[in-house]
């Protein structure tokens, strides 16, 4: 460590790496909001180089927009011309419709509202005119009529308002049972709401407002927000429940942090505050049909079949124009665009490790140039450094193929300040480092061949020490397998067997803490003394553990501890007596049935309680079927992914071997099926397999 540590830090180039390396990984860590605008920057530059090009049109916006303004007139229109849009748009069928508008006042061109101002007139006329329906109410009906959305603004107040309008209710899934919403989401202390018989006459209430990104750009959309104490779905997710016909949504979320939300059978993972990115196709006029021509009648009503459609105002100086990755767009068609990435089941994401992963990555690369550059000149440094900052950026742009945002402009912006701090402090002892890099290196690659050398002829020891099948073949009332693989060179885990006379076999497996040399020796120390005592006449096998737990326990410096199964198998008559102290349930294979766990009451690991008193079980084996005992190595191999093989899985594996394989033949089958499932992945853990088939008396 001496010599690592002298080797990394010497000299005034690594150290004023080093220090702006720590310093850049700290505010990464600490202040992340400090590299905001290149992490956005570069987002930005993954969407407008790939952007989404192909997309199903699940979503249509009917937009007011100039033609239409100049068709039927101004803006606002007369409620019963709004009225006569949304029944024209229901007459197709869709699945749900949108209003992305707030109507919070009385529509003043109903006759109600006109004879407000009108003054004196005939009662005739008076009467006729009250006699009208109001505007509002004719709205009113046209809404309730179908799967319809209205708008809900979010405002921030210098007070708190109380809001008692409907809104779409929540469930709240928390694996630690948490009943409030995590203080992460969005939070307004009061709402703008249209007129009290339009907002209860539709289905659903969605929240528009949304809050951009620090330099006004709208990359990604709240799904849920917090207004006046309340949950508040997003136009979109209000949307998608009235699609999916939900009574209410589901808010997932865990440790105060949303992880997802559900309508129905639909399932959206989210961003900590409940937000969700947006993969951006540019502007796309195909998505739009004007007002004008649908209260003309001259769209088909099968162009809203089972869509989802968005009624918005796209007319010159009415609309709320955003930016975007890849351009302006009305607020409409981001909710539209965001819609078809959840009906598409493409969503971009931008998970939790990322957090972890990119100060990670400035770390690694930037410990790779301290490292690296030292050993070539100026000229390659540069080259190491382009080459690295290439990487990063590859790497970015490969993992957004698969809609995941990783930030690597941070860490190639780290590995830049670090390649100029080394420069800087490097140039006066360039020459001496070199030299003292190529003596350490050396130093290194003989202490490394000696090590190797050293646990190899450990490992060939250890080995040496496991009993062999042979040394009790020959018994045809059964036949035995055995397998250890250490996970290093020297393991933990043990296993023995032997005839403790003519009709009884004594057969143990173990799995120490740790591994390496010290639970290796602790492994062969608790082998020896089951066996000494199985040997000296100690017929309980629960007494043989007990006995060894308390003599092993007595001196345990590196407070190691062994699970351990321990049996006798009676080769007359199948009966077996066994204790568990902590270890894996083994399995009976059964010709014709499922494999069968032993329950067993057992106990702790021994070393653990130096005094407890271990209970010696029994299971009966009938003829043909076979126990077989293995250690944690199978049911926790992990895969690439860091996925567990899991008791389940090795089950399957147990009940596809024929049952009429021998105790080799399983051994062998389970540790194929266990490579098979972790592939390339480095092995975790030390693996035993001990099968054992009673063949009758």
């Amino acid at each position: 460590m001496t010599n690592v540590a002298r080797y990394l830090f010497r000299g005034w180039g690594r150290q004023a790496a080093w220090a702006v390396l720590v310093l850049f990984v700290g505010l990464q860590v600490l202040a992340p909001a400090a590299f905001e605008r290149p992490r956005l920057a570069l987002f930005d530059l993954y969407q407008t180089s790939q952007p989404r090009l192909e997309h199903e049109s699940p979503v249509v916006i009917v937009a007011i927009d100039e033609a239409t303004l100049k068709s039927v007139g101004q803006w606002p229109w007369p409620r019963q011309v709004l009225a006569r849009l949304v029944t024209k748009i229901l007459d197709g069928r869709p699945a749900a419709l949108a209003l992305d508008m707030i109507m919070p006042e009385s529509d003043r061109t109903s006759p109600e509202q006109w004879l407000r101002d009108a003054g004196d007139m005939p009662g005739v006329l008076n009467a006729a005119i009250r006699a009208l329906p109001k505007h509002d109410d004719v709205l009113a009906r046209a809404l309730s009529s179908g799967p319809v959305m209205i708008g809900v603004g979010g405002m921030r107040r210098a007070e708190a308002q109380a809001d008692n309008g409907l809104l779409a209710p929540f469930r709240l899934v928390d694996p630690a049972g948490a009943t409030a919403s995590p203080p992460t989401l969005p939070s307004f202390n009061g709402t703008l709401r249209s007129v009290a018989v339009l907002d209860k006459a539709a289905r659903g209430h969605g929240l528009l407002s949304v809050d951009a990104d620090a330099d006004g750009t709208f990359r990604r959309l709240p799904m849920v927000s917090v207004v006046a104490s309340r949950l508040a779905p997003s136009m979109g997710l209000e949307l998608l429940r009235l699609t999916a016909k939900a009574p209410w949504i589901t808010l997932y979320s865990e440790a105060d942090r949303i992880t997802g939300v559900g309508v129905g059978p639909l399932s959206i993972p989210t961003q900590a505050d409940g937000s969700t990115w947006v993969h951006f196709s540019p502007h796309d006029p195909k998505r739009y049909l004007p007002a004008a021509d649908v209260l003309a009648g001259k769209v088909d009503p099968t162009a809203f079949e089972q869509r989802i459609v968005l009624v918005g105002v796209t007319g010159l100086g009415l609309t709320d124009w955003r930016p975007t990755p890849v351009g302006v767009m009305p607020g409409t068609e981001i909710t539209a665009q965001l819609l078809e990435n959840v009906l598409d089941g493409r969503l971009v994401r931008r998970p939790g490790w990322t957090l972890l992963v990119e100060p990670a990555l400035t770390f690694a690369f930037g410990m790779l140039l301290i490292v690296v550059l030292r050993l070539v000149r100026v000229p390659w440094q540069l080259l190491i450094v382009t080459g690295a900052i290439a990487a990063l950026l590859a790497l970015g742009f490969w993992i957004w193929r698969s809609l995941t945002l990783i930030d690597v402009a941070t860490p190639a912006l780290g590995q830049a300040l670090v390649f100029f701090a080394f420069l800087a402090g490097n140039s006066a002892q360039d020459q001496k480092q070199k030299r003292q890099l190529r003596r350490e290196l050396e130093e290194r690659k003989v202490a490394l061949a000696k090590a190797e050398g050293e646990m190899e002829a450990g490992r060939r020891i250890q080995m040496g020490m496991l009993p062999g099948v042979a040394s009790v073949a020959g018994d045809k009332r059964f036949d035995l397998g055995a397998l250890m693989v250490p996970a290093r060179q020297i393991g933990g885990d043990l296993y023995d067997f032997f005839k403790i006379d003519a009709r009884r076999l004594f057969f143990a497996v173990g799995d120490v803490s740790g591994k390496g040399v010290p639970a290796a020796l602790f492994m062969a120390l608790g082998k020896s003394l089951c066996r000494s005592y199985a040997l000296r006449g100690t017929n309980d096998v629960g007494t043989i553990i007990r006995l060894a737990n308390g003599e092993i326990a007595r001196d345990n410096p590196e407070m190691l501890f062994i699970t351990m199964f321990a049996g006798v198998l009676d080769l007359d008559t199948g009966e077996v007596e066994f204790c568990n102290a902590g270890h894996d349930a083994p399995f009976v294979l059964r010709p014709g049935g499922a494999p069968e766990a032993v329950v067993a009451e057992g106990g702790p690991p021994l070393c653990v309680v130096e005094d407890f008193g271990y209970k010696t079980e029994h299971l009966r084996l009938k003829p043909g079927q076979t126990l077989c005992v293995t250690t944690d190595g199978v049911a926790e191999a992990m895969d690439a992914s860091g996925a567990l093989l899991g008791s389940a899985r090795t089950k399957e594996i147990l009940a596809a071997i024929p049952r009429d394989a021998n105790a080799t033949e399983v051994v062998d089958e389970l540790y194929k099926a266990v490579g098979r499932f972790v592939g390339a992945a480095e092995a975790s853990d030390d693996l035993t397999v001990l099968a054992i088939r009673w063949n009758g008396p």
